[in-house]
């Protein structure tokens, strides 16, 4: 199965040439076969009109590339007919609302899928519609419970919502706040930790430098503060002394 966007773009191939033909620049739907009908041509390629490719005529469809035998495969599309008819219904499947045959409001497409074997459509991408249950959204839909692909909107059998198959983007409130609740407990949790490990450490390093800051200073004995004034004043008249006796050298007042 291949998304529609994949294939836009792509450059087609003519095997017996061995030559690019064009792009892909659109795709021709077939709403009531519900399956691609042709390829339109980028007439930017190698043809200057646009061109449409049948899609029976297409060889395969790779990952990089479109092939087909020859290069006149790709025709006018007024020498195609049933194609022009489509052209003229500008069936458009993207952006196209789905409602359910009970007149419920699904969503709107966002892509489809196709199966490179047969062109057929294979499922749709739904999301921006409000889904029963907890999810709300996207969520991916079988062709197989398509009714009608019309120029408005798609058709679904009215109980297809039980078998859709939702993604697990586009939680509803209810869910999200479960989820939010469950993050922040951890959150909580692992702060609490960090706060108990970080205790713990201030603890042992107490233990290994402790702290002599909250000592009182203890005051210097009187004693001791006496006994150094004393001996600097001795100090002092011992000096003065000694100058006095020697008094003042020659050619000095």
């Amino acid at each position: 199965m291949l998304p529609s966007k994949k294939i836009l773009s792509l450059p087609i191939i003519s095997l017996k040439e061995g030559q690019q033909i064009g792009l892909v620049r659109n795709i021709v739907i077939d709403p009531k076969a519900k399956a691609v009908a042709a390829l339109m041509v980028d007439p930017k390629g190698f043809f200057k009109e646009q061109r449409i490719i049948p899609y029976n005529r297409v060889v395969s469809i790779g990952e990089n590339v479109i092939t087909v035998s020859t290069e006149n495969q790709a025709e006018k599309a007024t020498n195609l007919p049933d194609i022009l008819e489509l052209l003229k219904e500008k069936t458009a499947i993207i952006g196209t609302k789905v409602i359910t045959a009970s007149g419920k409001t699904l969503g709107i497409i966002e892509e489809f899928y196709i199966d490179t074997e047969n062109g057929m459509i294979s499922s749709l991408d739904i999301s921006g519609g409000k889904i029963e249950g907890l999810f709300k959204g996207k969520a991916s839909l079988k062709a197989d419970d398509i009714l009608t692909i019309g120029s408005d909107v798609v058709v679904v059998v009215k109980d297809c919502e039980e078998r859709l198959e939702l993604f697990t983007k586009g939680i509803n409130d209810n869910v999200k706040s479960m989820i939010q609740v469950a993050s922040q407990k951890a959150s909580r949790k692992s702060q609490d930790l960090n706060r108990f490990w970080k205790k713990n450490k201030d603890a042992e390093t107490s233990e290994d430098f402790p702290d002599d800051t909250d000592k009182p200073i203890q005051p210097v004995s009187a004693e001791i503060s006496t006994s150094v004034t004393d001996n600097f004043c001795e100090g002092q008249d011992e000096e003065a002394t000694t100058n006095a006796d020697k008094g003042p050298k020659d050619g000095l007042i």
